[in-house]
């Protein structure tokens, strides 16, 4: 096989987006055909006729898996989050979570918390479950925050973490815990919240 030129890949980039806009209404899926292109052995690639036509089908296979499973809401996320860390289940977050997953922990210098973005299914699974264990005092509950569905993490009535996420079908791909106390400060002292980690 010849390797293409510059603007060959560039266009065969565009062509599969447009296939996968077209499809699913976004260009995001174009990703996966190429992660698997890349999750093939170099023989295997080599003996692939045409990498445009297998990438176009592998685009048109995700699209279809992702057109034909169910929607699962921001608000769902919340919810199966919240179990997943009360139950401090490993198996029940690690199918929240993208392969790639990658989480930011913002303590400001003020908690002993990481001090680099965590990436990777089972080191965010490991940090996010030792974070959130259930203690007694422990609450979390799901709130709008910045206009999106968050989980409040409440200590002792106190707000000591707020978790957001981003997600893509139907799995969290970023997550942001701000436990930074000068960032929490306005955050009101609730007391009669319910409690689902103690």
């Amino acid at each position: 096989m010849v390797d293409p030129a510059l603007a060959e890949l560039l266009a065969e980039r565009r062509h599969l987006e447009d296939v996968a806009t077209w499809l699913t209404g976004s260009g995001e899926v174009a990703d996966e055909a190429y992660r698997a292109w890349y999750a093939l052995g170099p023989a295997d690639r080599a003996a692939v006729a045409s990498p445009a036509d297998w990438l176009t089908r592998a685009v048109g296979r995700a699209c279809l898996h992702r057109l034909a499973a169910p929607r699962t809401t921001p608000d769902e996320l919340g919810g199966r989050l919240r179990a997943a860390c009360s139950a401090e289940s490993v198996e029940a977050l690690g199918a929240l979570l993208a392969d790639d997953v990658t989480a930011w922990f913002d303590g400001g210098g003020k908690l002993r918390t990481a001090d680099r973005p965590l990436r990777g299914r089972t080191e965010v699974t490991r940090a996010v479950l030792t974070l959130l264990a259930p203690r007694p005092g422990t609450r979390v509950a799901e709130r709008s925050v910045n206009g999106s569905t968050g989980l409040v993490v409440r200590v002792d009535d106190r707000v000591a973490a707020v978790v957001l996420w981003r997600a893509r079908d139907r799995v969290i791909t970023d997550l942001w815990l701000v436990l930074n106390p000068a960032k929490l400060r306005g955050w009101p002292v609730v007391t009669n919240e319910r409690a689902v980690l103690s």
